[in-house]
């Protein structure tokens, strides 16, 4: 897999994504090309990253959602 670099830009500036966007360009086209030569295709692989991605944001918002549930019956009890 590829290098990936640390971001350059501060957390809150504007173009921070596209530059996220262009750091991983690279090692996404790996993963398409190494799965489409393991025999899948294009369509199928990006059809299972746009599904994972979705999976693990979704377990994000989930986890941020407990750890304030958590936070608010600390600060209550």
């Amino acid at each position: 897999m590829r290098q990936i670099s640390s971001p350059t830009h501060s957390d809150n500036a504007p173009d921070r994504h596209l530059v996220c966007q262009e750091t991983l360009l690279l090692a996404f086209q790996d993963l398409i090309a190494a799965a489409t030569d393991a025999g899948w295709n294009e369509r199928e692989v990006a059809v299972a990253i746009i599904d994972l991605a979705d999976n693990h944001l979704l377990g994000m918002v989930e986890m941020e959602k407990t750890s304030s549930i958590v936070a608010f019956i600390n600060k209550i009890t």
